[in-house]
């Protein structure tokens, strides 16, 4: 295959990625993750099962085994940067890279709605000194 059938094809695979509302690896899906028991204690990363919002971007997630999730909790904590979705929060103060492997693809897919997303990716921005605290 020359590069530029090779070009040619993945501009396709992203088409009809984006065309497909049940991409299970879309940003701004929340997914059941299992993350391996021999990771407990060896990381923060709780290990288990667990819900995490997927924030890497839908072409990276097309084409990566890599993907990055904010993880969620059903705790309430008074943290300044837990976005409240549902019976939910999202940590938008961390960022885990995950497999895709550990994504559980027999759980519901929840989408969360933009504004939300937008929420979470302000709040993102001001945890890493991407955006003014003080903004809104």
């Amino acid at each position: 295959m020359t590069q530029e059938e090779k070009k040619t094809e993945n501009r396709i695979k992203i088409e009809n990625m984006m065309n497909d509302e049940n991409f299970l690896y879309r940003r701004g899906n929340i997914v059941w993750i299992q993350v391996p028991e021999d990771l407990k204690g060896s990381t923060h990363i709780q290990a288990g099962i667990r819900k995490g919002l997927i924030f890497s971007n839908d072409v990276n997630n097309l084409f990566s085994d890599l993907i990055y999730i904010i993880p969620c909790t059903t705790q309430k904590k008074n943290m300044k940067f837990h976005v409240k979705y549902q019976n939910q929060y999202i940590l938008a103060e961390q960022l885990n890279p995950i497999d895709k492997s550990w994504v559980l693809t027999d759980k519901e897919v929840t989408k969360i709605d933009e504004k939300t997303l937008e929420i979470v990716e302000s709040n993102f921005m001001k945890q890493f000194g991407l955006k003014d605290m003080m903004a809104s």
